[in-house]
């Protein structure tokens, strides 16, 4: 009979963890570690099943992870064990490369995300697929792989920048272990880096009075929707007449800033001032079949709501001799004029602003209850009546709001 090839690997019964506790155990392992070359070719993963709650637990570890289930019988349990362990051992990783991978996942993130983050998603996957130079199998794509991308995101753009893509690539490989049963996330060995908050600019009291100054009718109706709310600037974007409820005085804004990005809504009182421009913009709206309150007045999206309106603000800005700023400045700004001016607590605004923590708040507020009506007519104490003397009040039936 001739000999077996040098070469040739018979199959091994995997080694139980108690089989260790004997001298017999161990040599049985040291012969089998020169027979098959490594620990993965011999040794079991498999764990000795145990009692627990009067059933039989069975207990496969494979790269650190654990999996068990419990049975009537020791004897199903070891069975379940040697499936279980059989199934991880001779599955392959490599039947999803990394574009495969990312495509699926942008499948999810379509309908899972707002288009902005689903946008970002998107550029990520180009972005690292241009880094590691070919589609690698994904148990070819290690941990120095995903940390040196992240050092040059944060060399060539920032550490910020960085940050946010290892937590889109920490989300991705998260789910492709919960969707696709792969073994282990190579982003969560990585690490954060570390980023200076930059101060966000809140541009001062004069400054927003002197824009409401050169303001038309329209366009200080508009501003109205975030100075007398704190709104996000796709909340007053989105808005529909629907939103708006006269005779309770209340306005519902809408975000996706939601953990499953949903849509969520939250209403707020209406001052006076907002619900004069409301009012007025309601009365002479151009489009009345439209349900949406901000529309594009001109040009080849004219009847359609705004989506960014990147350079209105700006200009605006531009006409009141004032330093440029945009919309969440607005955001900003609400904050502390109700922070420092009327010392109005931080868990009031965090309920105005809407955010899920109030640490958010305190980033917008540099300090730490009252009735939110009364809190938002402080608002409107605060410019509305710097604003009802519009130098540009004969402008209010002509030209409407810009489409830039």
């Amino acid at each position: 009979m001739a000999p077996p090839s040098a070469h040739a690997k018979k199959a091994f019964p995997p080694l139980r963890t108690g089989s260790l506790h004997s001298f017999s155990g161990l040599c049985t392992l040291v012969c089998a570690l020169e027979q098959y070359g490594s620990v993965s070719d011999c040794m079991g993963v498999a764990w000795m099943p145990y009692k627990d709650r009067g059933k039989w637990r069975g207990v496969v570890k494979v790269n650190g992870k654990r999996y068990s289930d419990s049975f009537l019988t020791k004897r199903e349990s070891i069975a379940w064990e040697k499936d279980f362990k059989d199934k991880l051992l001779n599955s392959k990783l490599t039947t999803f490369d990394y574009e495969t991978f990312a495509t699926k996942y942008l499948e999810f993130a379509r309908a899972r995300f707002a288009k902005s983050v689903f946008e970002e998603k998107i550029k990520l996957k180009k972005d690292f697929l241009q880094f590691i130079g070919s589609n690698l199998p994904l148990d070819q794509i290690t941990p120095r792989h995903i940390q040196d991308y992240l050092l040059k995101q944060a060399k060539t753009r920032s550490a910020y920048a960085s940050n946010r893509d290892r937590k889109n690539l920490l989300a991705m490989w998260n789910w492709g272990i919960k969707i696709l049963d792969l073994p282990s996330n190579p982003v969560s060995r990585t690490f954060k880096l570390p980023h200076d908050r930059k101060p966000q600019y809140v541009p001062p009291e004069q400054d927003v009075l002197r824009l409401m100054a050169v303001a038309n009718r329209k366009e200080r109706a508009f501003l109205d929707c975030y100075l007398c709310t704190g709104a996000r600037r796709s909340e007053i974007f989105r808005l529909k007449w629907e939103d708006v409820n006269f005779e309770k005085r209340e306005i519902r804004l809408l975000t996706r800033k939601t953990k499953d990005g949903s849509m969520e809504g939250e209403q707020l009182p209406i001052n006076d001032q907002l619900f004069n421009s409301l009012k007025w913009i309601w009365e002479n709206r151009k489009y009345k079949d439209s349900p949406f309150v901000w529309l594009c007045g001109e040009g080849p999206h004219s009847g359609k709501p705004f989506t960014h309106r990147n350079r209105y603000l700006r200009g605006l800005c531009k006409r009141a001799g004032i330093k440029p700023f945009g919309f969440h400045s607005l955001r900003r700004y609400v904050a502390s004029v109700l922070a420092d001016t009327h010392k109005i607590s931080a868990k009031t605004i965090q309920r105005i602003l809407r955010h899920k923590s109030v640490s958010t708040t305190e980033r917008y507020i540099q300090n730490l209850n009252r009735d939110l009506s009364g809190v938002m007519g402080l608002l409107e104490l605060n410019f509305g009546n710097n604003t009802t003397q519009s130098t540009t009040e004969e402008r209010e039936d002509s030209g409407g709001i810009t489409n830039s």
